[in-house]
């Protein structure tokens, strides 16, 4: 059974919404901006939407009919590609430039740009209706975070980026802008602004679910990077444990431990009994066998003076 992607529940979850007529005609606007492609014949204009989304296709063949009182063009194909999907076509032939002024992306028989679709609370239909058109969001389970919204001109983009810089109440929404090949990509990567700019587009059940899986997976990452560092202490304390008892022993062999001070003896002895014991235990030890109480960079202190002491006899030896 082929498995849903996250982008496509992302899509599902808006064209589930009940709308009313004015946030749906903010929606549709979104959608058609970023989306569609106007074409001119003996007959007059024709306004030509495509999707993957056999959900979308529906929603959006719907909403015309609902809107505007029109019924569309709708056929689909099979893509060529090895995963065999269909490609939905929907072509609004009547009425068009009527739709278009409705939808304000024409404006005396030239493209523009909407505005009172795009005021207050409707801006953030039109911002799921461009999603629904081009975005995608990586799934929460993936190494990284990416949500991206693609259009055609960097005009548009930029048109966009002023759009989502409307949200800064909530969060601000950071979108950057690249080329690739012909057409220009906002984009997002920081996992809180993603999950903020589901939640302003409406998918509020994706967006606990992306949070809930982000929570789970920082907390195993964060747990992991704890247990990764606690193991790397571990074993350098354990190589360090080995290097002092070996130069203690050496001074043992050789007659020269009562060269030590009485503190220096003591945590010596206390490293000879407890090789894998850290410089906060071997502290707490020292107080407890001996009443003798030093921080932990004053232990350390002693043993550089063990290791000092042991480096001065090994070179006499030597020499």
């Amino acid at each position: 059974m082929e498995t849903m992607t996250f982008t496509s529940k992302v899509k599902e979850e808006i064209c589930s919404l009940t709308l009313e007529r004015r946030e749906l005609l903010s929606l549709i606007s979104g959608f058609c901006k970023v989306n569609g492609i106007l074409t001119l014949s003996s007959t007059g204009m024709s306004l030509n939407l495509r999707t993957e989304n056999s959900k979308i296709a529906k929603m959006v063949y719907s909403a015309f009919k609902t809107l505007f009182n029109v019924t569309p063009k709708y056929t689909y194909s099979k893509k060529m590609k090895l995963d065999k999907g269909s490609v939905f076509y929907i072509t609004i032939s009547d009425k068009t430039n009527e739709i278009l002024e409705e939808l304000e992306l024409l404006e005396d028989g030239m493209p523009a740009y909407p505005h009172s679709l795009v005021l207050e609370e409707r801006l953030r239909y039109f911002c799921a209706g461009a999603f629904l058109a081009s975005g995608s969001v990586n799934s929460p389970m993936s190494k990284s975070y990416h949500l991206q919204i693609v259009v055609f001109t960097e005009e548009d983009g930029k048109y966009f980026l002023k759009l989502f810089n409307r949200f800064k109440n909530e969060k601000m929404m950071n979108f950057k802008m690249i080329k690739r090949k012909n057409r220009f990509v906002l984009y997002l990567k920081k996992a809180e602004i993603i999950s903020t700019f589901l939640s302003i587009i409406y998918a509020h059940e994706c967006m606990m679910e992306f949070e809930n899986i982000r929570i789970e997976k920082d907390f195993f990452n964060s747990d992991n990077r704890i247990q990764v560092c606690y193991n790397a202490n571990y074993r350098k304390s354990q190589l360090k444990g080995e290097e002092q008892c070996k130069e203690i022993q050496y001074l043992i062999d050789n007659n020269a431990f009562s060269l030590l001070s009485e503190k220096e003896q003591y945590v010596a002895e206390l490293r000879l009994n407890n090789q894998d014991a850290s410089l906060v235990q071997i502290r707490d030890l020292l107080l407890e066998n001996y009443h003798i109480n030093l921080s932990k960079s004053g232990i350390n202190h002693l043993f550089s003076k063990i290791h000092d002491c042991y480096i001065g006899l090994k070179y006499d030896k030597e020499f």
